[in-house]
C-alpha cells in the first residue's frame, strides 16, 4: 500500500495509521536532499513512529566511520531544524545501537541459515546483490542484514515498515519468509531537470535517475532551488507540490488539496509549486536553520 499520511492532505484521507511504524533512512556526505521532508512528515501523522538511521549499513558499504559520523550529524541537524518548524519529535534509533548485540547477531545467524536452506529464497536474495560483488560474502550478507533488522523490529512489536517503493523486492522476500509485519511505501520522489519523470531514492543525494537529473538540498541557495524547479516535468512538480502542500497544512498556511493538484499542469503547476515550496518549506527552514 502507498502511505497517504504525510504525503497527501489528511483532510481528504481519513485512514490514519495507528500501527507501530518505522522507516529506515540513509544519509550521505554530499548533503541532505529536501526529499527527506515527506519521511519526517510521517511522524506528524503516525503517533508511534520511529526513524531508523542505517549508519552500520553505510559502513558495510565501505564508507569510513568518520564520514558516516559526520554525515549522520548533518542529517540529525536537519531533522532538528524540521522539529523546530513542525514541533514533532520522532523517535530516532541507530542501527549501530543494536546490530552488534548478542540478540541481533543470533537472529542474523538463524535467518542466514534459514535462507541458505531454502534454494528458492536463496536465489532471490542473491539476485539483489550486484553482479560484481556476488563473490564477496559480506555483500551476500548485506540483504540478510536488511531482513534481520526488519525481523528485529518485528520482534519489538513494530507492525508496519514504510520505505521507498524500490524496497518492494526485499519486502516480497520477507513475506515469503513469513515475517509478521506489514509493508507500506511512501510517495515516490522524482528528479528535476529531466523530460521524463525519473524516480529517485529520497535520502540518497546521488540518486538522480537514468537521465542524471537534479536534486534539491536544504542548504543550497534559493536561486538554485528556483532554477531546478523551473526545469521540472509535470509529474515531478506534482510531487513537490504535494509535499509543500502538506507543509502548508501543518503550518496553517496556503496549500492545495490532492484533487486540486491533479487538475493543474504546465505553467500554472510550475507557478503554484514554486510558490508553495518557497512559502511552506524553504522560508520556514531558512528561518530556523542553525
Amino acid at each position: 500500500m502507498v502511505i497517504a499520511s504525510g504525503t497527501l492532505i489528511p483532510k481528504l484521507n481519513k485512514d490514519y495509521i495507528n500501527e507501530k511504524t518505522f522507516f529506515g533512512i540513509g544519509f550521505d556526505v554530499l548533503g541532505v536532499p529536501i526529499d527527506i521532508l515527506p519521511i519526517y512528515q510521517l511522524s506528524c501523522f503516525i503517533p508511534d513512529f520511529s526513524l531508523l538511521l542505517v549508519d552500520t549499513f553505510l559502513e558495510l558499504n565501505g564508507l569510513g566511520k568518520k564520514k558516516v559520523d559526520n554525515s549522520k550529524k548533518r542529517l540529525l541537524a536537519t531533522i532538528g531544524n524540521l522539529i523546530e518548524i513542525y514541533g514533532i519529535v520522532p523517535h530516532i534509533i541507530s542501527c549501530s545501537k543494536f546490530m552488534q548485540s548478542e540478540g541481533y547477531l543470533e537472529l542474523f545467524k538463524s535467518l542466514k541459515a534459514e535462507i541458505i536452506n531454502n534454494q528458492e529464497i536463496s536465489d532471490l536474495v542473491l539476485r539483489t546483490v550486484p553482479e560484481n560483488r556476488k563473490h564477496i560474502e559480506s555483500a551476500r550478507d548485506y540483504p540478510i542484514h536488511e531482513f534481520s533488522c526488519v525481523k528485529y523490529f518485528s520482534n519489538k512489536n513494530y507492525s508496519l515498515k514504510i520505505g521507498p517503493s524500490k524496497e518492494q523486492t526485499y519486502d516480497r522476500i520477507m513475506q515469503m519468509l513469513g515475517f509478521d509485519i506489514n509493508f507500506g511505501y511512501i510517495l515516490d520522489a522524482f528528479a528535476l531537470g529531466t523530460k521524463s519523470a525519473d524516480k529517485v531514492i529520497h535520502y540518497i543525494p546521488n540518486s538522480k535517475g537514468p537521465n542524471n537529473g537534479q536534486r534539491i538540498f536544504f542548504d543550497e541557495e534559493e536561486y538554485k532551488i528556483k532554477n531546478k524547479l523551473q526545469q521540472g516535468c509535470d509529474e515531478a512538480l506534482k510531487y513537490f507540490c504535494k509535499i509543500a502542500s502538506v507543509s502548508g497544512y501543518l503550518l496553517n498556511q496556503n496549500y492545495l488539496t490532492s484533487e486540486e493538484i491533479s487538475k493543474i499542469h504546465g505553467k500554472k503547476l510550475k507557478r503554484e509549486t514554486i510558490n508553495l515550496v518557497f512559502e511552506n518549506i524553504i522560508k520556514p527552514y531558512m528561518g530556523v536553520k542553525k
